[in-house]
Protein backbone atom coordinates (compact mmCIF):
# COMPACT_ATOMS: atom_id res chain seq x y z
CA UNK A 1 0.00 0.00 0.00
CA UNK A 2 2.84 2.38 0.88
CA UNK A 3 4.49 1.61 -2.47
CA UNK A 4 1.23 2.36 -4.37
CA UNK A 5 0.76 5.61 -2.48
CA UNK A 6 4.34 6.61 -3.28
CA UNK A 7 3.74 5.98 -6.99
CA UNK A 8 0.57 8.08 -6.94
CA UNK A 9 2.35 10.96 -5.18
CA UNK A 10 5.22 10.75 -7.67
CA UNK A 11 2.79 10.94 -10.59
CA UNK A 12 1.02 13.92 -9.06
CA UNK A 13 4.35 15.69 -8.60
CA UNK A 14 5.33 14.97 -12.21
CA UNK A 15 2.06 16.43 -13.49
CA UNK A 16 2.45 19.55 -11.37
CA UNK A 17 6.03 20.05 -12.58
CA UNK A 18 4.86 19.92 -16.19
CA UNK A 19 2.30 22.59 -15.36
CA UNK A 20 5.02 24.87 -14.01
CA UNK A 21 4.11 24.67 -10.34
CA UNK A 22 4.48 22.19 -7.50
CA UNK A 23 1.63 21.12 -5.23
CA UNK A 24 2.89 20.86 -1.65
CA UNK A 25 1.45 19.20 1.44
CA UNK A 26 -1.12 20.84 3.69
CA UNK A 27 -4.70 20.06 4.67
CA UNK A 28 -6.90 21.76 2.08
CA UNK A 29 -4.06 24.03 0.93
CA UNK A 30 -2.15 24.32 -2.32
CA UNK A 31 1.02 26.34 -2.61
CA UNK A 32 2.59 27.13 -5.98
CA UNK A 33 6.29 27.00 -6.71
CA UNK A 34 7.86 28.37 -9.88
CA UNK A 35 10.13 25.90 -11.66
CA UNK A 36 13.15 27.70 -13.09
CA UNK A 37 13.10 31.41 -13.83
CA UNK A 38 9.94 31.64 -15.94
CA UNK A 39 6.41 31.67 -14.58
CA UNK A 40 3.64 30.97 -17.10
CA UNK A 41 0.06 31.48 -15.98
CA UNK A 42 -1.94 29.89 -18.79
CA UNK A 43 -4.55 27.30 -19.62
CA UNK A 44 -7.89 26.83 -17.93
CA UNK A 45 -6.40 25.44 -14.71
CA UNK A 46 -3.81 28.20 -14.46
CA UNK A 47 -6.27 31.01 -15.08
CA UNK A 48 -8.89 29.52 -12.77
CA UNK A 49 -6.32 29.20 -9.98
CA UNK A 50 -6.53 32.96 -9.46
CA UNK A 51 -9.35 35.15 -8.20
CA UNK A 52 -11.66 36.49 -10.91
CA UNK A 53 -13.62 39.71 -10.43
CA UNK A 54 -15.78 40.66 -13.40
CA UNK A 55 -14.00 38.09 -15.56
CA UNK A 56 -14.59 34.55 -16.72
CA UNK A 57 -12.60 31.92 -18.56
CA UNK A 58 -13.54 31.33 -22.19
CA UNK A 59 -12.20 28.35 -24.11
CA UNK A 60 -12.11 28.06 -27.90
CA UNK A 61 -10.30 25.43 -29.94
CA UNK A 62 -8.54 24.25 -26.80
CA UNK A 63 -7.13 27.68 -25.90
CA UNK A 64 -8.35 29.30 -22.69
CA UNK A 65 -8.59 33.08 -22.25
CA UNK A 66 -9.70 35.50 -19.59
CA UNK A 67 -12.53 37.72 -20.86
CA UNK A 68 -14.88 40.29 -19.37
CA UNK A 69 -18.27 39.09 -18.26
CA UNK A 70 -21.17 40.34 -20.31
CA UNK A 71 -22.14 43.89 -19.33
CA UNK A 72 -18.82 44.47 -17.53
CA UNK A 73 -16.34 47.09 -18.69
CA UNK A 74 -13.52 46.30 -16.26
CA UNK A 75 -12.44 43.10 -14.57
CA UNK A 76 -9.50 41.88 -12.53
CA UNK A 77 -7.56 38.64 -12.29
CA UNK A 78 -5.42 38.18 -9.17
CA UNK A 79 -3.14 35.18 -9.29
CA UNK A 80 -2.21 32.79 -6.56
CA UNK A 81 0.99 33.52 -4.64
CA UNK A 82 3.95 31.79 -6.28
CA UNK A 83 7.08 30.81 -4.38
CA UNK A 84 10.32 31.34 -6.30
CA UNK A 85 14.05 31.11 -5.86
CA UNK A 86 15.48 34.40 -4.61
CA UNK A 87 15.38 37.20 -7.20
CA UNK A 88 16.02 40.93 -7.48
CA UNK A 89 14.52 41.68 -10.93
CA UNK A 90 11.53 40.49 -12.93
CA UNK A 91 10.04 41.28 -16.34
CA UNK A 92 6.43 40.67 -17.37
CA UNK A 93 5.02 39.75 -20.77
CA UNK A 94 1.55 38.66 -21.84
CA UNK A 95 -0.37 37.31 -24.82
CA UNK A 96 -3.82 38.64 -25.68
CA UNK A 97 -6.13 39.63 -28.46
CA UNK A 98 -7.11 43.24 -27.80
CA UNK A 99 -9.95 44.70 -29.82
CA UNK A 100 -10.51 48.37 -30.55
CA UNK A 101 -11.60 50.15 -27.38
CA UNK A 102 -10.00 47.55 -25.11
CA UNK A 103 -6.78 47.27 -23.11
CA UNK A 104 -4.84 44.98 -20.81
CA UNK A 105 -2.81 46.12 -17.81
CA UNK A 106 -0.41 43.84 -15.92
CA UNK A 107 0.70 44.51 -12.35
CA UNK A 108 2.77 42.51 -9.87
CA UNK A 109 4.05 42.58 -6.34
CA UNK A 110 6.94 40.76 -4.69
CA UNK A 111 7.49 39.45 -1.19
CA UNK A 112 10.83 39.72 0.58
CA UNK A 113 11.13 38.55 4.16
CA UNK A 114 7.65 39.05 5.58
CA UNK A 115 6.93 42.17 3.52
CA UNK A 116 5.01 42.56 0.28
CA UNK A 117 5.75 45.47 -2.03
CA UNK A 118 2.90 47.55 -3.40
CA UNK A 119 1.25 46.48 -6.62
CA UNK A 120 3.27 48.07 -9.44
CA UNK A 121 2.19 48.36 -13.06
CA UNK A 122 3.64 47.77 -16.51
CA UNK A 123 1.05 50.22 -17.87
CA UNK A 124 -2.01 49.86 -20.07
CA UNK A 125 -1.35 48.07 -23.34
CA UNK A 126 -3.41 48.34 -26.52
CA UNK A 127 -2.57 48.81 -30.20
CA UNK A 128 -5.35 51.39 -30.62
CA UNK A 129 -4.50 54.16 -28.15
CA UNK A 130 -1.68 55.63 -26.10
CA UNK A 131 0.26 52.94 -24.20
CA UNK A 132 2.16 52.82 -20.93
CA UNK A 133 2.07 54.67 -17.64
CA UNK A 134 4.22 56.81 -15.37
CA UNK A 135 1.87 56.26 -12.41
CA UNK A 136 1.95 53.37 -9.92
CA UNK A 137 5.44 52.38 -11.04
CA UNK A 138 7.28 52.85 -7.75
CA UNK A 139 6.91 52.50 -4.00
CA UNK A 140 9.21 52.52 -0.97
CA UNK A 141 10.50 49.00 -1.61
CA UNK A 142 10.48 48.56 -5.40
CA UNK A 143 10.03 50.26 -8.76
CA UNK A 144 9.36 49.38 -12.39
CA UNK A 145 12.03 50.80 -14.69
CA UNK A 146 10.19 50.82 -18.06
CA UNK A 147 9.77 47.04 -18.23
CA UNK A 148 11.79 45.71 -15.27
CA UNK A 149 10.52 45.35 -11.69
CA UNK A 150 13.46 46.02 -9.35
CA UNK A 151 13.57 45.46 -5.59
CA UNK A 152 15.30 48.30 -3.74
CA UNK A 153 18.17 48.22 -1.25
CA UNK A 154 19.45 44.82 -2.34
CA UNK A 155 16.36 43.00 -1.12
CA UNK A 156 15.67 39.58 -2.62
CA UNK A 157 12.15 38.43 -3.34
CA UNK A 158 10.97 34.87 -2.79
CA UNK A 159 7.27 35.12 -3.71
CA UNK A 160 5.42 36.87 -6.50
CA UNK A 161 1.79 37.61 -7.23
CA UNK A 162 0.45 38.87 -10.55
CA UNK A 163 -2.64 40.90 -11.43
CA UNK A 164 -4.29 41.58 -14.78
CA UNK A 165 -6.89 44.28 -15.43
CA UNK A 166 -8.99 43.97 -18.59
CA UNK A 167 -10.92 46.99 -19.84
CA UNK A 168 -13.21 47.97 -22.70
CA UNK A 169 -14.71 51.32 -23.56
CA UNK A 170 -18.15 51.54 -21.96
CA UNK A 171 -19.15 54.20 -24.48
CA UNK A 172 -19.18 51.47 -27.10
CA UNK A 173 -21.44 48.71 -25.76
CA UNK A 174 -20.60 46.48 -28.74
CA UNK A 175 -16.86 46.70 -28.05
CA UNK A 176 -15.40 43.24 -27.61
CA UNK A 177 -13.60 42.14 -24.48
CA UNK A 178 -9.83 41.66 -24.55
CA UNK A 179 -8.91 37.96 -24.60
CA UNK A 180 -5.93 37.34 -22.30
CA UNK A 181 -4.39 33.92 -22.91
CA UNK A 182 -1.23 34.04 -20.88
CA UNK A 183 0.79 36.05 -18.36
CA UNK A 184 4.51 35.38 -18.00
CA UNK A 185 7.05 36.60 -15.49
CA UNK A 186 10.79 35.99 -15.72
CA UNK A 187 13.22 36.45 -12.84
CA UNK A 188 16.92 37.26 -12.39
CA UNK A 189 19.38 38.02 -9.60
CA UNK A 190 19.65 36.41 -6.18
CA UNK A 191 19.89 32.63 -6.51
CA UNK A 192 17.80 32.53 -9.67
CA UNK A 193 19.16 30.48 -12.58
CA UNK A 194 17.84 30.46 -16.14
CA UNK A 195 16.09 27.25 -17.19
CA UNK A 196 14.55 26.24 -20.51
CA UNK A 197 10.76 26.27 -20.22
CA UNK A 198 9.92 24.19 -23.29
CA UNK A 199 10.38 20.55 -24.31
CA UNK A 200 14.15 20.24 -24.92
CA UNK A 201 15.90 18.81 -27.94
CA UNK A 202 17.74 15.81 -26.52
CA UNK A 203 20.83 16.16 -28.69
CA UNK A 204 21.67 19.56 -30.14
CA UNK A 205 23.03 19.51 -33.70
CA UNK A 206 26.48 20.86 -34.50
CA UNK A 207 24.83 23.46 -36.75
CA UNK A 208 21.34 24.97 -36.83
CA UNK A 209 20.24 27.76 -39.18
CA UNK A 210 16.78 29.35 -39.37
CA UNK A 211 15.29 30.95 -42.44
CA UNK A 212 15.18 34.68 -41.69
CA UNK A 213 15.17 38.04 -43.46
CA UNK A 214 17.65 40.86 -43.13
CA UNK A 215 16.05 44.23 -42.30
CA UNK A 216 18.11 47.32 -41.57
CA UNK A 217 16.58 49.84 -39.18
CA UNK A 218 19.02 52.47 -40.42
CA UNK A 219 17.17 52.96 -43.73
CA UNK A 220 13.67 53.30 -42.25
CA UNK A 221 11.78 56.53 -41.46
CA UNK A 222 14.50 58.92 -40.29
CA UNK A 223 12.62 60.24 -37.24
CA UNK A 224 12.58 56.80 -35.62
CA UNK A 225 15.28 54.83 -37.45
CA UNK A 226 17.86 55.06 -34.68
CA UNK A 227 15.53 53.76 -31.96
CA UNK A 228 13.51 50.88 -33.42
CA UNK A 229 15.93 47.98 -32.90
CA UNK A 230 13.47 46.21 -30.58
CA UNK A 231 10.43 46.24 -32.91
CA UNK A 232 12.67 45.50 -35.91
CA UNK A 233 14.06 42.46 -34.09
CA UNK A 234 10.54 41.20 -33.40
CA UNK A 235 9.49 41.93 -36.98
CA UNK A 236 12.32 39.69 -38.20
CA UNK A 237 11.24 37.00 -35.74
CA UNK A 238 7.64 37.13 -36.92
CA UNK A 239 8.62 37.19 -40.58
CA UNK A 240 10.79 34.14 -40.09
CA UNK A 241 7.60 32.29 -39.13
CA UNK A 242 5.56 33.53 -42.11
CA UNK A 243 5.99 31.48 -45.27
CA UNK A 244 3.04 32.95 -47.20
CA UNK A 245 4.12 36.09 -49.13
CA UNK A 246 0.56 37.45 -48.89
CA UNK A 247 0.74 37.25 -45.12
CA UNK A 248 4.08 39.06 -45.21
CA UNK A 249 2.60 41.71 -47.48
CA UNK A 250 -0.49 42.57 -45.53
CA UNK A 251 0.09 42.02 -41.81
CA UNK A 252 2.66 43.23 -39.32
CA UNK A 253 5.68 42.94 -41.44
CA UNK A 254 6.94 46.47 -41.82
CA UNK A 255 9.05 47.33 -38.78
CA UNK A 256 7.64 50.89 -38.71
CA UNK A 257 4.11 49.53 -38.31
CA UNK A 258 5.15 47.22 -35.49
CA UNK A 259 7.13 50.04 -33.87
CA UNK A 260 4.23 52.50 -33.78
CA UNK A 261 1.84 49.78 -32.56
CA UNK A 262 4.03 48.83 -29.55
CA UNK A 263 5.62 52.17 -28.68
CA UNK A 264 5.65 52.99 -24.98
CA UNK A 265 4.15 56.47 -25.19
CA UNK A 266 4.60 57.19 -21.49
CA UNK A 267 8.34 56.55 -21.69
CA UNK A 268 8.54 57.90 -25.27
CA UNK A 269 10.47 54.87 -26.49
CA UNK A 270 10.26 51.78 -28.70
CA UNK A 271 12.50 49.63 -26.52
CA UNK A 272 10.02 48.39 -23.92
CA UNK A 273 10.80 44.65 -23.77
CA UNK A 274 7.38 43.76 -22.37
CA UNK A 275 5.46 45.70 -25.01
CA UNK A 276 7.58 44.35 -27.86
CA UNK A 277 7.01 40.73 -26.83
CA UNK A 278 3.35 41.23 -26.02
CA UNK A 279 2.79 42.72 -29.47
CA UNK A 280 3.44 39.28 -30.97
CA UNK A 281 0.54 37.97 -28.90
CA UNK A 282 -1.77 40.33 -30.79
CA UNK A 283 -1.05 38.23 -33.87
CA UNK A 284 -1.87 34.96 -32.14
CA UNK A 285 1.63 33.80 -31.23
CA UNK A 286 2.83 32.66 -27.86
CA UNK A 287 5.71 34.99 -27.01
CA UNK A 288 7.54 35.89 -23.84
CA UNK A 289 10.60 37.61 -22.41
CA UNK A 290 13.01 35.42 -20.49
CA UNK A 291 16.28 35.98 -18.72
CA UNK A 292 18.13 33.32 -20.66
CA UNK A 293 21.48 31.74 -21.43
CA UNK A 294 23.34 30.16 -24.32
CA UNK A 295 21.66 26.77 -24.01
CA UNK A 296 18.17 28.28 -24.19
CA UNK A 297 19.07 30.08 -27.43
CA UNK A 298 20.53 26.91 -28.91
CA UNK A 299 17.46 24.87 -27.96
CA UNK A 300 15.18 27.33 -29.74
CA UNK A 301 17.44 27.61 -32.80
CA UNK A 302 17.64 23.83 -33.07
CA UNK A 303 13.84 23.86 -33.44
CA UNK A 304 14.01 26.47 -36.20
CA UNK A 305 12.95 29.35 -33.92
CA UNK A 306 14.70 32.71 -34.22
CA UNK A 307 15.22 34.63 -30.95
CA UNK A 308 15.94 38.21 -29.93
CA UNK A 309 18.56 39.30 -27.39
CA UNK A 310 19.74 42.58 -25.89
CA UNK A 311 23.36 43.60 -26.52
CA UNK A 312 25.92 46.31 -25.81
CA UNK A 313 28.84 46.22 -28.23
CA UNK A 314 31.50 47.98 -30.26
CA UNK A 315 33.62 47.14 -33.29
CA UNK A 316 36.50 49.00 -31.63
CA UNK A 317 38.49 47.81 -28.62
CA UNK A 318 39.24 51.33 -27.44
CA UNK A 319 35.87 52.85 -26.50
CA UNK A 320 35.11 50.97 -23.28
CA UNK A 321 32.26 48.81 -24.62
CA UNK A 322 32.48 45.03 -25.06
CA UNK A 323 34.25 44.25 -28.33
CA UNK A 324 32.36 42.22 -30.94
CA UNK A 325 34.16 41.40 -34.16
CA UNK A 326 31.85 41.72 -37.14
CA UNK A 327 29.35 44.21 -35.70
CA UNK A 328 28.59 47.42 -37.56
CA UNK A 329 29.50 50.04 -34.95
CA UNK A 330 29.14 50.98 -31.29
CA UNK A 331 25.98 50.99 -29.17
CA UNK A 332 25.31 50.98 -25.44
CA UNK A 333 21.83 49.53 -25.92
CA UNK A 334 20.55 47.43 -28.82
CA UNK A 335 18.60 44.30 -29.74
CA UNK A 336 19.44 41.79 -32.44
CA UNK A 337 17.81 38.69 -33.87
CA UNK A 338 19.72 35.43 -33.40
CA UNK A 339 19.01 33.20 -36.40
CA UNK A 340 21.46 30.31 -36.15
CA UNK A 341 24.61 28.81 -34.68
CA UNK A 342 27.45 26.51 -35.67
CA UNK A 343 30.55 24.95 -34.18
CA UNK A 344 33.49 25.85 -36.39
CA UNK A 345 35.25 22.78 -37.81
CA UNK A 346 32.85 20.62 -35.81
CA UNK A 347 34.77 21.25 -32.57
CA UNK A 348 32.18 21.44 -29.80
CA UNK A 349 33.48 23.98 -27.30
CA UNK A 350 32.85 27.64 -26.56
CA UNK A 351 35.93 28.81 -28.46
CA UNK A 352 34.57 27.34 -31.69
CA UNK A 353 30.91 28.34 -31.21
CA UNK A 354 29.52 31.09 -33.47
CA UNK A 355 26.04 32.60 -33.65
CA UNK A 356 24.47 34.05 -36.78
CA UNK A 357 22.44 37.23 -36.44
CA UNK A 358 20.12 39.37 -38.48
CA UNK A 359 21.38 42.61 -36.97
CA UNK A 360 19.37 45.72 -37.83
CA UNK A 361 22.34 47.97 -36.98
CA UNK A 362 23.52 47.76 -40.60
CA UNK A 363 23.67 50.23 -43.46
CA UNK A 364 21.48 48.14 -45.75
CA UNK A 365 19.25 45.07 -45.75
CA UNK A 366 21.87 43.00 -47.58
CA UNK A 367 24.53 43.64 -44.92
CA UNK A 368 22.36 42.58 -41.95
CA UNK A 369 23.60 38.99 -41.79
CA UNK A 370 26.43 38.72 -39.26
CA UNK A 371 28.47 35.95 -37.65
CA UNK A 372 29.51 36.51 -34.03
CA UNK A 373 31.94 34.54 -31.89
CA UNK A 374 30.12 33.29 -28.79
CA UNK A 375 32.86 34.16 -26.29
CA UNK A 376 32.65 37.79 -27.46
CA UNK A 377 28.85 37.86 -27.86
CA UNK A 378 28.47 36.50 -24.31
CA UNK A 379 30.20 39.63 -22.95
CA UNK A 380 27.90 41.86 -25.02
CA UNK A 381 24.69 40.12 -23.88
CA UNK A 382 24.76 42.16 -20.70
CA UNK A 383 21.26 41.77 -19.26
CA UNK A 384 20.66 38.29 -20.66
CA UNK A 385 17.12 39.11 -21.83
CA UNK A 386 15.72 37.05 -24.71
CA UNK A 387 12.60 37.32 -26.85
CA UNK A 388 11.18 33.84 -27.40
CA UNK A 389 8.35 32.62 -29.66
CA UNK A 390 8.38 28.88 -28.90
CA UNK A 391 6.62 27.77 -32.08
CA UNK A 392 6.58 28.29 -35.81
CA UNK A 393 2.78 28.40 -35.74
CA UNK A 394 0.21 30.75 -34.22
CA UNK A 395 -1.70 29.24 -31.32
CA UNK A 396 -4.85 31.18 -32.28
CA UNK A 397 -5.97 33.25 -35.25
CA UNK A 398 -7.91 36.52 -35.18
CA UNK A 399 -9.47 37.73 -38.45
CA UNK A 400 -8.29 41.26 -39.11
CA UNK A 401 -6.06 43.41 -36.94
CA UNK A 402 -4.17 44.20 -34.90
CA UNK A 403 -3.21 46.66 -37.63
CA UNK A 404 -6.24 47.42 -39.76
CA UNK A 405 -5.38 47.98 -43.42
CA UNK A 406 -7.94 50.31 -44.94
CA UNK A 407 -8.36 50.66 -48.69
CA UNK A 408 -7.89 54.25 -49.84
CA UNK A 409 -7.60 56.39 -52.95
CA UNK A 410 -5.22 59.27 -53.56
CA UNK A 411 -7.14 62.46 -54.29
CA UNK A 412 -5.18 65.24 -56.07
CA UNK A 413 -4.89 68.28 -53.80
CA UNK A 414 -2.44 70.60 -55.54
CA UNK A 415 1.00 70.49 -57.16
CA UNK A 416 2.19 66.92 -56.47
CA UNK A 417 0.01 66.88 -53.37
CA UNK A 418 -2.62 64.30 -52.46
CA UNK A 419 -5.10 63.43 -49.74
CA UNK A 420 -6.13 59.94 -48.67
CA UNK A 421 -9.80 59.16 -49.30
CA UNK A 422 -11.13 56.06 -47.57
CA UNK A 423 -14.77 56.00 -48.63
CA UNK A 424 -17.87 57.94 -49.58
CA UNK A 425 -20.25 59.69 -47.20
CA UNK A 426 -24.00 59.29 -47.41
CA UNK A 427 -24.29 62.51 -49.42
CA UNK A 428 -21.74 61.27 -51.92
CA UNK A 429 -18.88 63.44 -50.65
CA UNK A 430 -15.42 61.92 -50.02
CA UNK A 431 -14.76 60.41 -46.59
CA UNK A 432 -11.34 61.41 -45.28
CA UNK A 433 -9.48 59.59 -42.49
CA UNK A 434 -8.77 61.32 -39.20
CA UNK A 435 -5.39 62.94 -39.81
CA UNK A 436 -4.85 64.50 -36.37
CA UNK A 437 -2.07 62.08 -35.35
CA UNK A 438 -0.40 62.40 -38.73
CA UNK A 439 -0.44 66.19 -38.76
CA UNK A 440 1.18 66.40 -35.33
CA UNK A 441 3.92 64.01 -36.44
CA UNK A 442 2.96 60.78 -34.67
CA UNK A 443 2.15 59.01 -37.93
CA UNK A 444 3.80 59.23 -41.33
CA UNK A 445 3.53 58.28 -44.99
CA UNK A 446 5.70 55.69 -46.76
CA UNK A 447 5.74 54.46 -50.33
CA UNK A 448 7.54 51.93 -52.48
CA UNK A 449 7.62 50.72 -56.08
CA UNK A 450 6.98 47.09 -56.88
CA UNK A 451 10.24 45.25 -57.64
CA UNK A 452 12.47 48.13 -56.55
CA UNK A 453 14.08 46.43 -53.58
CA UNK A 454 17.18 45.02 -51.95
CA UNK A 455 17.64 41.51 -53.30
CA UNK A 456 18.51 39.23 -50.39
CA UNK A 457 17.72 35.97 -52.17
CA UNK A 458 21.43 35.13 -52.41
CA UNK A 459 21.92 35.63 -48.67
CA UNK A 460 23.09 39.22 -48.69
CA UNK A 461 26.63 40.34 -49.46
CA UNK A 462 29.95 39.80 -47.77
CA UNK A 463 31.68 42.93 -46.51
CA UNK A 464 34.24 43.78 -43.85
CA UNK A 465 31.66 42.77 -41.27
CA UNK A 466 28.63 41.11 -42.93
CA UNK A 467 28.50 37.55 -44.27
CA UNK A 468 26.52 35.65 -46.88
CA UNK A 469 23.87 33.63 -45.06
CA UNK A 470 22.81 30.16 -46.18
CA UNK A 471 19.10 30.50 -45.41
CA UNK A 472 17.99 34.01 -46.40
CA UNK A 473 14.43 35.22 -46.76
CA UNK A 474 13.12 37.86 -49.15
CA UNK A 475 10.24 39.88 -47.68
CA UNK A 476 8.09 42.86 -48.55
CA UNK A 477 10.00 45.00 -46.05
CA UNK A 478 13.06 44.65 -48.34
CA UNK A 479 11.34 46.99 -50.83
CA UNK A 480 12.97 50.40 -51.09
CA UNK A 481 10.81 52.82 -49.10
CA UNK A 482 10.65 56.59 -49.12
CA UNK A 483 8.96 58.64 -46.42
CA UNK A 484 7.14 61.92 -45.83
CA UNK A 485 5.19 63.73 -43.13
CA UNK A 486 1.57 64.66 -43.61
CA UNK A 487 0.91 68.39 -43.74
CA UNK A 488 -2.10 70.35 -42.51
CA UNK A 489 -5.36 69.30 -44.07
CA UNK A 490 -4.10 65.74 -44.52
CA UNK A 491 -2.00 66.64 -47.56
CA UNK A 492 1.10 64.66 -48.49
CA UNK A 493 3.60 65.74 -51.14
CA UNK A 494 4.64 62.91 -53.47
CA UNK A 495 5.83 63.23 -57.07
CA UNK A 496 4.09 60.21 -58.59
CA UNK A 497 5.16 61.06 -62.14
CA UNK A 498 8.81 61.56 -61.20
CA UNK A 499 8.90 58.35 -59.15
CA UNK A 500 7.31 56.46 -62.04
CA UNK A 501 9.78 57.80 -64.59
CA UNK A 502 12.84 56.95 -62.50
CA UNK A 503 11.52 53.49 -61.60
CA UNK A 504 10.76 52.70 -65.24
CA UNK A 505 14.36 53.54 -66.17
CA UNK A 506 15.73 51.49 -63.29
CA UNK A 507 13.55 48.45 -64.01
CA UNK A 508 13.73 48.73 -67.78
CA UNK A 509 9.95 48.66 -68.20
CA UNK A 510 7.33 50.98 -69.65
CA UNK A 511 6.16 53.73 -67.24
CA UNK A 512 2.57 52.51 -67.47
CA UNK A 513 3.70 49.24 -65.82
CA UNK A 514 5.18 50.91 -62.75
CA UNK A 515 3.06 50.35 -59.63
CA UNK A 516 3.49 52.47 -56.50
CA UNK A 517 2.00 51.59 -53.11
CA UNK A 518 1.51 54.42 -50.63
CA UNK A 519 0.90 53.82 -46.91
CA UNK A 520 -0.27 56.25 -44.23
CA UNK A 521 0.86 54.53 -41.02
CA UNK A 522 -1.00 55.57 -37.87
CA UNK A 523 0.31 55.10 -34.29
CA UNK A 524 -3.06 53.67 -33.27
CA UNK A 525 -3.42 50.49 -35.27
CA UNK A 526 -4.48 51.81 -38.68
CA UNK A 527 -2.72 51.79 -42.03
CA UNK A 528 -4.34 53.48 -45.02
CA UNK A 529 -3.13 51.97 -48.29
CA UNK A 530 -3.44 53.50 -51.74
CA UNK A 531 -1.83 52.92 -55.11
CA UNK A 532 -0.82 54.46 -58.40
CA UNK A 533 -0.18 52.82 -61.76
CA UNK A 534 1.87 54.64 -64.38
CA UNK A 535 1.95 57.74 -62.18
CA UNK A 536 -1.85 57.96 -61.95
CA UNK A 537 -3.76 57.14 -58.72
CA UNK A 538 -5.67 53.86 -58.91
CA UNK A 539 -9.35 54.09 -58.11
CA UNK A 540 -10.69 51.81 -55.38
CA UNK A 541 -7.30 50.33 -54.60
CA UNK A 542 -7.96 47.39 -52.29
CA UNK A 543 -5.73 45.95 -49.60
CA UNK A 544 -6.64 42.77 -47.78
CA UNK A 545 -5.91 42.26 -44.10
Amino acid sequence: MKRSLGIILALLLAVSLLAGCTATDGPGMVNYSVQGNLLKIEGKSGLMAGKLDGLEVSEENGVASLVLKKGTDEGTFTSAEYQTDDFTHMVASWNAFIHEGGSVEILARAKFGDTWTDWLTWGEFTPYASRGSIKNKKCDTAYVDVDTFVLKDGQQGHHVQVMAVLRRDGAHPDAKSPELRRICMTFAGGTMLAAYAEEPVEELPVKALCQAPGISQEIRYSSIADSICSPTTMTVMLLSRESDPRAQRYTELLPEMYALMTEDNAEDMFGNWSFTCSGAGLYGYECYCQYAGRDILMQELAKGHTCGINVVYSNRKSDGLPFLKGCAGSTNGHLITIIGYEYEDGQIDDEHLYFYSSDSYSDSDDTCYRRYKWTELAQCWTKRIAYIIPSLEKEVTLPGGPIFHIAADLEPAGNNEYRFVCGVNGDGSPAYPDTYDFERGDGFVAWCVDNVCTDNTAGGIASDSSVVYEKPMQVYANNTFSYAKMAAGGKVKIDLEGITRRAAEQLGIAPENVFITVFAISPNGYCYSAGAMGGVPVTSFYVEN
